[in-house]
C-alpha cells in the first residue's frame, strides 16, 4: 500500500508502428485525483498527537483511510498554482533562469571582489549553470516523439525529418518509449477484415478428392439399415458463422494497456528526467537505503520514496565514498490508475484520499530528515532499561527450540563413546585447516554466523533509522524562517506534478514527541498547519508540457541552490 521501491528495469523492445498484429487490451482511460480537504480549525492550547496515532496504527488497507486522517494532519491543500507561486517572495528575481549569469559575468568572477563572487556562485561553490546548458535540454525536450524513438532504435529519420542527436535526454527518452508502449494512443488504428473463403480451384479440388478418399481399411463399417447420426442444422449454423468471422487487427505504438505498465518504466522515465537537471546544479539522485518511514511519536509509518536528489560534496574524497547531502527533494511514482468510483459516487473517495495520504506523508518524512541537521541519532529504546539489561528470568533456557546448535549438542549427548580411531582422527590437522594457530585461537580463522539463541541472548537498542552516508542538511531553507520549504515530484499515469509543503519546527518536533506547549510566534501560518501546494499534471508526450516541468523544476533548483547568506 505505501511501498517504497521500483520493480525491474525492463529492456528496450523496438516496435514496428505499420505492421499489422493481434490488438492488445482497450486502453486505459485517464484519471487524476482531485480531493481537497475540509480545512477545520485546531484547538490553539492543545492539539494531540494522539489521534493521529491512533489512526495510523489502526491501518490495515486502504479502504480503511477517510477523510479523518487528513483532518489529523490539519492539511490544507491548493490545487493548480503556477509553478513560479510554489517559492514564496521575490528571491526568484535574482536568480537563473530570471536573471541569467552572462559569459562577461561568469569571466570577471575571479577578478572581482569575494564579495561579489560570493553572489555568483551557489551553496556548493560552483558558478550556476549557464544559459547554454538550458537551452540544450530545452531543445532535447521539443523533439517531436516519433524522431526521438526511431534515433533511440537506430532508425533512419522518416522522408523529409533531419537525424536528430541526444546527448543529455537519451535515458529519459529510453524511458519514455517504454511509457509510449503502454500509453500512445495517437497511432492506434483497428482494422476489421473479413477472411475470404479459398474459391475451388483445379488445384484445390484435387487435393481436396485425394485428402477426402479413405482407404479400405479405413472406411468405418456400419451395420445395414443404420443411419448416421448428422445434425444438420448444428452444420448449416457453423458454415453461416465462418461466412461472416471477421478478424481485427492492429496498427500502432501500444503493446498493452496503461494500467498493466510495469512501475519501474514510470521510475525510469521520472528519474532520466530528473537527473538531467540535477546534473546541472551539482547534485544527483539516489535511491533509499533504508526503507523510508515516518516517525509519529514512536510508530514507524512506511511511505513511498522511490528516489531522492541530494547535494553532492565539494570535497572529492568525500565524495567518492558515496556520502551526499541534503536531500534536497525526492520523486514519487504510483500505478493507480483508478481514482473516482462508480458514477462518481463520494462515498468511495478513498482511492483519491489514499494517493493524498501518501504524498503527505513521504513529505513530511523528507521534513523530517532535513530537520536532523546539526543533530545526533538516538536509535530506538537507547538508554532504556528494556534495551540495556538481561532479559528477566532464571530459568535454564538455551534459546528457541529447534536451533540447529541445541540439536547437535543433544545428539551428542545422547551419542556412544568416541572409538580410539576418531580420538587419532581428532588429533590429526584437516588437510583444509591451514589457518595459523594464533588466527585459529583468536576466532579469524572462520567467519562464523551468530546462531538463533546467539541472536535471542544479545541485549541493545534498535537498528539505526539515519543513513550513514547521507550527511542531512537543510539546504535551501532560511536561516531566520522557522519554516522548512520541502518539494517533491508526483507521477502518475504518463504525468507528473510538483508540490511543495510548508512545515514548521514544531510540527516536526509535534510529530515526533507529541508536544504542544511552544511559545506563541507572530505568523501569518500558525505551526500546527500544513499547506500542500499542487501544479498542474504534465504530460510527458506533450512538448510543452514537458519544457513547462524543466522551467518549473530549474526554477526550484536554482531556488535551492543559492548562497546561504
Amino acid at each position: 500500500m505505501f511501498a517504497w521501491g521500483g520493480g525491474i528495469a525492463v529492456p528496450t523492445l523496438t516496435v514496428d508502428t505499420e505492421k499489422e498484429r493481434a490488438p492488445p487490451p482497450p486502453a486505459t482511460p485517464l484519471d487524476f485525483p482531485s480531493y481537497v480537504p475540509d480545512l477545520e480549525s485546531w484547538p490553539e492550547d492543545g492539539p494531540t498527537c494522539d489521534k493521529l496515532h491512533q489512526l495510523l496504527s489502526r491501518l490495515k488497507k486502504p479502504q480503511d483511510i477517510s477523510a479523518e486522517f487528513l483532518q489529523a494532519l490539519n492539511l490544507k491543500v491548493e490545487p493548480d498554482v503556477a509553478p513560479a507561486d510554489l517559492i514564496a517572495g521575490d528571491t526568484l528575481k535574482s536568480l537563473p533562469p530570471f536573471q541569467w549569469p552572462e559569459k562577461s559575468e561568469q569571466s570577471e568572477t575571479s577578478a572581482s571582489t569575494p564579495a561579489a563572487a560570493a553572489k555568483k556562485l551557489m551553496s556548493n561553490g560552483f558558478p550556476f549553470p549557464d544559459k547554454e546548458k538550458y537551452d540544450l535540454l530545452r531543445e532535447e525536450l521539443l523533439f517531436d516523439n516519433d524522431d526521438a524513438f526511431r534515433t533511440l532504435s537506430r532508425l533512419s529519420p522518416l522522408p523529409g525529418r533531419q537525424k536528430i542527436r541526444l546527448t543529455h535526454s537519451r535515458k529519459f527518452w529510453t524511458g519514455l518509449e517504454h511509457i509510449s508502449q503502454y500509453w500512445d494512443t495517437s497511432l492506434d488504428q483497428y482494422i476489421e477484415r473479413s477472411e475470404p473463403e479459398p474459391e475451388p480451384g483445379p488445384a484445390n479440388v484435387a487435393e481436396t478428392s485425394h485428402d477426402q478418399t479413405p482407404m479400405k481399411d479405413d472406411v468405418p463399417k456400419t451395420p445395414p439399415g443404420d443411419k448416421m447420426d448428422i445434425d444438420s442444422g448444428n452444420v448449416d449454423k457453423d458454415v453461416d458463422m465462418t461466412k461472416s468471422e471477421s478478424q481485427t487487427t492492429y496498427k500502432g505504438r501500444r503493446i498493452g494497456t496503461g494500467k498493466d505498465m510495469p512501475e519501474s518504466m514510470r521510475e525510469d522515465t521520472m528519474r532520466g528526467f530528473l537527473e538531467m537537471i540535477a546534473w546541472s546544479f551539482g547534485c544527483q539522485p539516489s535511491v533509499p537505503v533504508l526503507p523510508p518511514r515516518l516517525f509519529v511519536k514512536g510508530l514507524l509509518f512506511p511511505v513511498r520514496q522511490n528516489f531522492t536528489i541530494s547535494r553532492a560534496p565539494q570535497d572529492r574524497q568525500i565524495a567518492r565514498k558515496g556520502i551526499l547531502e541534503g536531500p534536497i527533494l525526492f520523486a514519487q511514482c504510483r500505478g493507480d490508475t483508478e481514482f473516482h468510483g462508480p458514477n462518481g459516487n463520494p462515498q468511495s473517495r478513498y482511492a483519491e484520499i489514499c494517493d493524498l495520504l501518501r504524498e503527505t506523508a513521504a513529505m513530511l518524512l523528507l521534513a523530517q530528515e532535513r530537520s536532523r541537521e546539526g543533530n545526533t541519532e538516538t536509535k530506538p529504546g537507547d538508554g532504556k532499561w528494556w534495551a540495556t539489561e538481561p532479559r528477566w528470568g532464571g530459568a535454564p533456557n538455551d534459546g528457541p527450540v529447534g536451533d540447529p546448535e541445541n540439536n547437535q549438542s543433544e545428539d551428542k549427548e545422547k551419542g556412544s563413546a568416541p572409538d580410539a580411531d576418531a580420538e587419532k582422527n581428532d588429533n590429526k590437522r584437516p588437510r583444509h585447516d591451514r589457518y595459523p594457530l594464533s588466527l585459529r585461537r583468536a576466532g579469524l580463522g572462520h567467519s562464523k554466523k551468530r546462531s538463533m539463541s546467539e541472536q535471542w541472548k544479545i541485549v541493545q537498542p534498535g537498528p539505526s533509522l539515519w543513513d550513514r552516508k547521507m550527511r542531512y542538511m537543510q539546504i535551501g531553507k532560511p536561516r531566520d524562517s522557522p519554516f522548512d520549504d520541502v518539494f517533491m515530484v508526483s507521477s502518475i499515469n504518463h504525468h507528473f506534478a510538483i508540490l511543495r509543503l510548508r512545515v514548521h519546527a514544531n510540527y516536526i518536533e509535534w510529530l515526533k514527541t507529541g508536544k504542544t506547549n511552544f511559545p506563541v510566534e507572530d505568523a501569518e501560518q500558525p505551526w500546527h498547519r500544513i499547506v500542500l501546494r499542487r501544479t498542474r499534471w504534465f504530460d510527458f508526450f506533450n512538448p510543452e508540457d514537458r519544457v513547462a516541468g524543466l522551467d518549473a523544476l530549474w526554477t526550484i533548483f536554482s531556488y535551492m541552490m543559492r548562497p546561504e547568506n
